[in-house]
């Protein structure tokens, strides 16, 4: 009974609560914020239910300004008139270059109010004593901060992995897949056993996207970079750090770019890759995905488009299929934030200066983090008897769902969060559950999830998921998370780093759709040569001694967790 008023008490502390902000937000004029956003997919007003909900509370119109869909040459633009956007969202080394330019604010006289940034404030510190900020100045705030530890690893899953479909792999004679080359194999059978999805449109076990292309400090296709990652190399610019902690070049045959860029085109002339590729953007894939016209993926996020429990019961669900002979890197906890940072304008002055500090502060909190990890209350998930969580249509994000007229109407994934980043990271504890506000941690998702499919699983590989699989034999390289300033680049690296990047695509495009092993060959060598005329080594050498500064912090990070 006690257990039951308490929680009638605090429902109802949660709808006062609703109401004023709603009445607060009325007697606030509208007004428009826009968003400088290297993250976001989406370009324009923030529409939806994530727009209502924004509305509701602050009377704010979010514009999000999306160089990943406006193009790059929108910087540039936004940087010579000064005026990036008054919420920015970037990656570190730019914002330090954005201080150093003067076009973001110090907003140390208002971060000391936000109280839900206080529980961060080492890594808001220690992000800010990095970029050289004096005392009591601040100009930006870590993205996705954990109130774990920097050597912690929550994660089940490592960032990028090989998943395929449990009944297809079955299908396929549920193989030990001891190599690239035997995934090619697992890949070729599915694919006679999967050429189409249920409505009869093509089915490839491969499916690429340009469009991320020299994204996230990494030089490339995403689509390679991400994959150097299953044997243990970790591009950073134009380098790839080895396991070792030891550096080599992009070009070397014996590193992980070359395999992993001869892996797609052996793909290619096997008939497994989505002739669609070379012209789709990601949104394209994402649709493919949720169609189940794609038969590999390797993001951990990405399973979020198919993986609904209906199809974790029927064992149709997308698991991680690991590899014998890997290595697979993986970040701790991002407890000092990710690659990005947030800031303000330096022209953000007065009154619009104040809400933007306030929807930083209530992105912060656990409403806010509630929105932007779990959805929305009644719709995607709802409160037991416990108090704890438990997820519903699940399939929202995935299907997009249609989504009640009072909760904003529209799509559920057409009015998702476009900011598309968060300040604080999902596997936070969340006050109200005790629980992360990553589904994947509640108890009552845990619960519902333990599917045959999954203990068909775990008995397959005789581990209690894939990263567990990873520590017992060996096959998981966890790197600490630290906080660092890197060097940032000069106006010739920039020259050379923008020169190589548009070589190394163009040919590793070219080299993924090579008819012929020699051609594919004659193609790296002429990568190799042209951009070593382009000055590549000089590039080389100063990502080397860059990011030389983070692995001794890494490496400094693990013994002193030994100790």
């Amino acid at each position: 009974m006690k257990k039951m008023l308490a929680l009638l008490l605090t429902a109802t502390m949660l709808l006062s609560m609703c109401a004023f902000s709603t009445a607060m937000a009325e007697e606030k004029p509208l007004m428009t914020i826009d968003i400088y956003d290297e993250a976001a997919n989406y370009h324009g007003i923030q529409t939806g239910w994530f727009g209502k909900v924004v509305k509701d509370r602050f009377n704010l119109e979010l514009n999000i300004i999306a160089p990943q869909v406006a193009g790059s040459s929108i910087y540039a633009t936004r940087a010579a008139e000064g005026n990036l956007g008054d919420l920015i969202i970037m990656d570190k080394n730019t914002f330090k270059e954005c201080v150093v330019a003067g076009l973001i604010k110090d907003i140390g006289d208002k971060l000391p109010e936000l109280e839900n940034l206080k529980p961060y404030k080492l890594q808001i510190d220690t992000f800010n004593t990095n970029l050289g900020a004096a005392e009591g100045v601040y100009y930006g705030i870590p993205d996705q901060m954990t109130d774990t530890s920097p050597v912690s690893l929550t994660a089940e899953m490592v960032y990028s992995s090989p998943q395929v479909r449990w009944d297809l792999y079955k299908a396929a004679g549920s193989p030990k897949v001891e190599n690239l080359d035997g995934l090619l194999d697992l890949l070729a059978k599915i694919h006679e056993i999967h050429p189409t999805n249920d409505a009869g449109d093509p089915a490839y076990p491969i499916s690429l996207w340009p469009d991320w292309d020299n994204n996230d400090n990494m030089s490339g296709p995403a689509n390679v970079v991400q994959l150097t990652t299953w044997y243990g190399d970790k591009v950073k610019g134009a380098a790839i750090l080895k396991p070792d902690n030891t550096f080599t070049k992009i070009t070397d045959k014996t590193a992980g770019y070359y395999t992993i860029t001869k892996f797609i085109n052996k793909a290619y002339q096997m008939g497994l890759v989505d002739p669609e590729s070379f012209e789709q953007d990601w949104n394209s894939v994402c649709s493919k995905i949720s169609a189940g016209q794609i038969d590999l993926i390797w993001y951990n996020w990405e399973i979020g488009f198919w993986n609904s429990q209906e199809r974790m019961n029927n064992g149709t669900a997308f698991q991680v299929i690991p590899l014998e002979d890997g290595l697979f890197y993986t970040d701790a906890d991002p407890y000092y934030g990710s690659t990005r940072a947030w800031g303000v304008g330096s022209l953000v002055e007065g009154e619009k200066y104040d809400r933007v500090m306030e929807l930083i502060d209530w992105l912060a909190s656990p409403e806010g983090l509630a929105f932007q990890h779990c959805g929305i209350e009644g719709f995607t998930y709802e409160v037991n008897e416990k108090g704890k969580y438990n997820q519903i249509n699940d399939n929202a994000l995935m299907d997009n769902l249609p989504v009640p007229e009072e909760f904003g109407g529209g799509g559920y994934q057409d009015g998702n969060n476009a900011i598309n980043q968060w300040l604080c990271a999902s596997i936070c504890t969340n006050p109200a559950t005790g629980e992360t506000y990553d589904v994947k941690f509640w108890e009552t998702y845990i619960e519902k999830t333990m599917t045959d499919m999954k203990r068909e699983w775990m008995e397959h590989f005789d581990a209690a998921n894939s990263v567990d699989w990873m520590k017992k034999n060996g096959k998981l390289l966890a790197s600490p998370n630290v906080s660092v300033a890197l060097e940032v680049d000069t106006n010739d690296i920039t020259l050379i780093r923008n020169d190589i990047n548009k070589v190394l695509c163009k040919y590793t495009w070219q080299m993924f759709a090579a008819e012929t092993d020699e051609d594919f060959e004659a193609l790296w060598d002429k990568m190799d040569k042209e951009m070593e005329g382009l000055d590549y080594n000089t590039l080389y050498e100063f990502d080397c001694a860059k990011w030389q500064v983070e692995v001794d912090a890494k490496v400094a990070a693990a013994a002193a967790f030994a100790e």
